[in-house]
């Protein structure tokens, strides 16, 4: 287990989903008291429900592009648990690959929306309570190494655009909140088992295909994204900030 986690306060968005599941069920497991935001109300339930410890848990239904939705999460997290120790901005959205020229403004307005402009409210929500805490704060960024790298044959220009913004986004934050003990890290994973590569694990040859890309020959799983959300909350990365960690079974270190 990881150090000096037991008893913090947790938020994480995008907890409805595979990864954001697995982070609340990890911070949780840790000894986190964990607020479960997103916009489905059913998701939020369920994942709670997998955590178990009612008193520990919280369900906040919110849509992190809305500065009020935002503004009541804290609210009621205070309510329930007093202060914020932990931000994960995990909850992000992906399209289609398209090509940039084809896009229209709704298309890229809501890829920025929610990768973009919901992780700057949710901060910016969270680090005056932060800025309080005589211990500091920690907010943990998901990225991707789309923000990173643009893959040949997947147009998703957009989409890399604003990862790259949540990664700078993180060393801003970094430096400009050390001084009041305010970690800012980012995450950066490759290809995630979820919902939406689950038919190509279906086709042998397909999978095979996919995992040959890494060099480690798999693809990820949710629980990869917890654990190092979990290092870079305890105790154990007190002395890191500013920092990207690539969660990618080796695909950025071969391209």
């Amino acid at each position: 287990m990881s150090s000096g986690l037991k008893g913090k306060v947790a938020i994480v968005t995008g907890a409805g989903g595979g990864v954001g599941r697995s982070i609340s069920k990890r911070l949780a497991l840790e000894g986190c008291k964990v607020v479960l935001v997103g916009r489905n109300r059913d998701k939020l339930a369920k994942a709670a429900q997998e955590i178990g410890d009612k008193k520990s848990t919280l369900v906040a239904v919110a849509d992190i592009t809305k500065e009020a939705e935002v503004l009541s999460a804290m609210e009621q997290t205070i309510s329930a648990f007093d202060t914020v120790d932990i931000l994960v901005n995990n909850a992000g959205t992906i399209n289609d690959p398209a090509c940039f020229h084809e896009m229209n403004d709704d298309q890229w307005n809501s890829l920025i929306d929610t990768n973009l402009v919901g992780t700057f409210r949710m901060t910016k929500a969270a680090i005056p309570i932060m800025m309080k805490n005589k211990t500091g704060g920690n907010i943990v960024n998901i990225s991707s190494v789309l923000g990173v790298r643009a893959i040949p044959k997947v147009p998703l220009s957009v989409y890399g655009v604003t990862k790259a913004g949540v990664i700078m986004f993180t060393r801003s934050i970094a430096v400009e909140y050390g001084p009041h003990r305010i970690r800012c890290n980012c995450v950066c994973p490759s290809t995630i088992k979820s919902s939406l590569i689950e038919p190509y694990l279906q086709d042998e040859n397909a999978k095979k295909l996919l995992e040959s890309a890494f060099p480690l020959r798999k693809i990820g799983e949710p629980d990869d994204i917890a654990g190092a959300v979990s290092y870079l909350c305890s105790d154990d990365a007190g002395w890191v900030t500013g920092t990207v960690l690539m969660v990618d079974g080796g695909v950025t270190a071969r391209q």
